[in-house]
Order: structure tokens, then C-alpha cells, then sequence
């Protein structure tokens, strides 16, 4: 329960970071160069955004697996 919190978090956050690096991007697509910090600035926003969100989907799944593997390990353990 505690690792959907999180993953429901981190995609939560990616998407207000992706807005905003839209946003960034919109306001300063006027001059297109790569000394224009704001553009810069949006485009490491999109792209920290698509990070975050990835993590935060495939975080769960790696923590799934794991218990999936640790469940034999404790079936043979206990003698039924």
C-alpha cells in the first residue's frame, strides 16, 4: 500500500514538472537558441518530468517482483 502511495506521488509530481516545463518552454520560445535560459531551463524541466515519471512506474514493479521472489523462500521455510 505504501510503495501505490508513492508511485501515485512521484507521477503526480512529474506531471506538475512537466507542466511547468511546458510553460517555461511556451514563454520562452520566442528567441530558439541555446543561450535562452528559460527555454533551457523548460526543456530540463520535460525532461526531469519523463524521468520522474518513469521511476515512478517502474518502481512498484521492481518491489512487486521482489515479494513475488521472497514468497517461495518463506513458504519453503514454514512447514505447513
Amino acid at each position: 500500500m505504501q510503495m501505490k502511495n508513492m508511485s501515485r506521488t512521484l507521477k503526480w509530481i512529474s506531471v506538475v514538472i512537466i507542466a511547468l516545463g511546458i510553460l517555461c518552454c511556451i514563454w520562452n520560445i520566442s528567441q530558439f537558441n541555446d543561450r535562452n535560459l528559460g527555454l533551457m531551463v523548460g526543456i530540463g524541466f520535460l525532461v526531469g518530468g519523463a524521468q520522474i515519471l518513469i521511476f515512478g512506474t517502474i518502481a512498484p514493479l521492481m518491489q512487486k517482483r521482489q515479494d513475488e521472489e521472497r514468497l517461495p523462500e518463506s513458504l519453503a521455510k514454514d512447514p505447513v
